[in-house]
This record gives C-alpha cells, sequence and structure tokens, in this order.
C-alpha cells in the first residue's frame, strides 16, 4: 500500500472521530445534561431549580466542551501527521512534535475526566455510578496518550537514525 492510500485511509478514519466528537458534544450531552437536570430537579411542577443544580448543568457542559476542544486540538495535529504521511514525510520532526503535543492534549483529556469525578459531590449532588465512567474515559486517554508519547519517541529514534544515515553518505 502506498502512502497516498494510507493517508487517505487515516484522514477517513480522522473524519469519523471529528463526526462522532461533535455529535457526542454538541447533540448528547447537552439533552443528557438537561434529563439529568429535570431528575435531579424537586418533583412538583412549579418548584424553581436550586441553583446547585443549575451551577452543575452549566459547569458540566462546559466540561465536556472543554475535553471535546482539546480532544479537536489533538484531532488537528492528527491531520497534520497524516497528511505529511500522503507527502512522503513520514520520518521528520514536525511529526515527533505532533505526536508529543497529541500526547500532551490527550494527558490534559484524561486529567480533566479525573476532575470530572468530584465535581458533582463539589455541588453537594451525589455522583451515583457516574464515576466509573469518568474514570474509564480518563484511563483511556492516559492509555492513548501513552500511545502517542510512545510512538513519539520511537519516531524521534528513527529521525535521528535516518539523518545519520544521510550524513554517512
Amino acid at each position: 500500500m502506498n502512502h497516498k492510500r494510507i493517508s487517505h485511509y487515516l484522514i477517513a478514519a480522522g473524519i469519523l472521530a471529528l463526526l462522532g466528537v461533535l455529535a457526542v458534544s454538541l447533540l448528547y450531552v447537552p439533552e443528557m445534561a438537561q434529563m439529568s437536570l429535570l431528575m435531579l430537579s424537586p418533583q412538583e411542577p412549579g418548584e424553581p431549580i436550586p441553583i446547585q443544580l443549575t451551577a452543575l448543568y452549566y459547569v458540566g457542559l462546559g466540561g465536556v466542551w472543554c475535553v471535546a476542544l482539546i480532544f479537536l486540538l489533538a484531532l488537528y495535529e492528527y491531520f497534520r501527521v497524516s497528511l505529511r504521511i500522503g507527502k512522503e514525510q513520514c520520518f521528520c520532526q514536525e511529526n515527533v512534535r505532533s505526536l508529543s503535543r497529541i500526547a500532551l492534549y490527550l494527558t490534559i483529556d484524561g486529567a480533566l475526566w479525573i476532575v470530572a469525578i468530584f465535581i458533582p459531590g463539589m455541588f453537594g449532588v451525589p455522583s451515583g455510578p457516574i464515576w466509573l465512567v469518568f474514570l474509564l474515559l480518563s484511563m483511556a486517554f492516559f492509555a492513548l496518550a501513552m500511545l502517542a508519547w510512545c510512538l513519539g519517541k520511537l519516531l524521534a529514534r528513527a529521525v535521528e537514525m535516518r539523518e545519520e544515515n544521510d550524513l554517512t553518505v
């Protein structure tokens, strides 16, 4: 398989990830947050929603959008790497820097999910089993960050070896 074809497959996978992130963060999460707000609010119609629940709603929504924005930055770096692969520039310092940035962005996202575990308790709302979902999400982000970091280190070594061979010839 040539580099252009691999690049097209990588870009297609990135577009699917982009659509998934946008759909979840813009469509699914606000709807689920609204349903949760209604479930946690007083049952009698006409009673105002407590300020703690309203604050939790906006903090949670803002937090998810922050995670999505940082993930979109990681996807941007992913697209840059994919395009360079299509141009047959696989072993270059730009890809090493992009993989390092991807690792940093995913680590930040993982840390934000860890922080999200404690947010409901700060507003006096029991978190229930949702903390387990947040923990699993943070572990997934940390695992992907470690993978990107390791690939970046491996690529840096390959670039170094390539430069040594270029100097030798």
